[in-house]
């Protein structure tokens, strides 16, 4: 957990308590799946922890949070407050109301013609796509400012829509963002471009031109490692173990000569031409290439080979 006033984290032995700490957990776990990143998390699960708090110490059940306590706890907190705060409120208000431990209240109706497409298109997720309020409030709130962007307060003309529109409102909202967000920010411009194509507002698959999000495995791991860092897990082996100078040897392999993990496995013996101080790699496609041994890969791999290798 984040402490709000530091930014630091905040104790381990600091629990949350009051009527929010049994729904802490799966709230946390709600927004892990929508693509939070971990620092996100900590804040939003640091500012639960003090509203349950503030509701335990105020003597305030959980069946009467609405909107007019968290304004109050809002207030009351002023000198804590984050940007993201009210959204992280209104996202645990949808997590409860799908719960049923609060009732939601009756909204006013937005007459506006973004307001009444809005809420056209929520009426379809609920009853057509069974999205829960929870959902609902994370998505909604990016078509809505897709429409403002775009029109403004002119008339939507779906007729002047093209791909072009898209991809802009994309670039603008995703260079800064967690993955996750940026994943949510496309399946909800999606769906809401298929709504429009369904109800006949747009003749072309719109949806289509909405770009995916990569996702690659490990995909958040550096490429390459700065001179200073090589050297401290160079450091790092245990070279007083059969193990560490294996690590040390292979390691070398990869940093000094910049070969593959497949190249260092494919090698054997008689890659080594100890007397010319070359080493063969065998590449990619059977390709053979001959490089000069360092120093210090030389003497790592002989002693390696002489005091650890089985015979």
């Amino acid at each position: 957990m984040i402490d709000r006033n530091s930014g630091k984290p905040a104790p381990a032995n600091h629990p949350c308590t009051g009527p929010l700490a049994s729904h802490i957990g799966g709230f946390s776990t709600l927004l892990g799946r929508q693509g939070y990143a971990p620092v996100t998390l900590h804040a939003k699960r640091a500012l639960v922890a003090d509203l349950s708090r503030w509701l335990e110490v105020h003597g305030i059940s959980l069946d009467k949070l609405d909107e007019g306590r968290l304004g109050q706890f809002h207030e009351a907190h002023h000198d804590k407050k984050r940007r993201g705060d009210v959204t992280t409120s209104q996202q645990l208000l949808g997590y409860l109301y799908d719960l049923g431990c609060i009732q939601a209240p009756p909204r006013k109706a937005d007459l506006s013609p973004v307001g009444e497409l809005i809420s056209e298109f929520e009426r379809f997720l609920r009853s057509e796509r069974g999205l829960s309020p929870a959902t609902l409030v994370n998505c909604l709130p990016i078509v809505r400012r897709f429409l403002v962007e775009r029109f403004g307060n002119d008339a939507l003309s779906f007729d002047e829509l093209g791909a072009a529109d898209i991809h802009r409102f994309i670039v603008r909202h995703v260079q800064s963002g967690a993955r996750g967000r940026a994943k949510l920010l496309v399946t909800a411009l999606r769906s809401f471009l298929r709504f429009l194509q369904q109800r006949g507002a747009i003749a072309t698959n719109l949806a289509a031109a909405v770009p995916g999000v990569a996702g690659w495995r490990l995909a958040h791991l550096p490429k390459t490692l700065p001179p200073e860092q090589v050297e401290r897990l160079l450091a790092s082996c245990d070279r007083g173990t059969p193990t560490g100078q294996r690590d040390y040897a292979v390691l070398l392999l990869l940093a000094r000569l910049g070969l593959r993990g497949g190249e260092v496995v494919a090698m054997t013996l008689d890659d080594l031409d100890w007397e010319c101080g070359e080493i063969v790699v065998r590449g990619k496609g059977q390709r053979l290439t001959r490089l000069p041994l360092p120093t210090d890969v030389g003497a790592a791999l002989a002693d390696y080979l002489s005091h650890v290798r089985p015979p």
